[in-house]
């Protein structure tokens, strides 16, 4: 890929034309991977989108290998970044309850088509 065809890039608009979005790949690959490159967040992510809303021990339970410290951050960090909605659902004793916001619903397509990749090629080496 040339280097002029990685500062644009070509979207569909909902009318129907095609616009033309100035956008840098690098920047935007940057910033999914910092949000979404980070170990538990995808599963994090996945378990939501399969199960609904979500106590915190319910989704400890339901991600392997996952410490108490490990899901909390990761929590607050999808959180931080809009992707996941903390609310308290009892304050004796207190209980909150994680769910996707409209904005990490709408990677429910991204972690599909990362299952269905995965699937079909597996690690690298095999299915070769």
């Amino acid at each position: 890929m040339s280097s002029e065809s990685t500062t644009a890039s070509w979207q569909m608009s909902s009318t129907g034309s095609d616009d033309l979005l100035f956008t840098d790949p690098d920047e935007v690959f940057d910033a999914v991977q910092d949000t979404l490159g980070r170990k538990w967040h995808l599963r994090i992510v996945y378990r939501l989108l399969e199960d609904g809303p979500m106590g915190f021990s319910a989704l400890k339970s339901a991600i392997h290998g996952v410490s108490s410290k490990m899901l909390s951050e990761s929590l607050t960090r999808l959180e931080d970044d809009g992707l996941v909605d903390r609310a308290v659902v009892s304050d004796q004793p207190v209980r909150v309850e994680y769910s996707l916001t409209d904005r990490g619903r709408a990677l429910e397509p991204v972690v599909s088509a990362v299952i269905e990749w995965g699937t079909e090629h597996g690690p690298e080496g095999e299915g070769e």
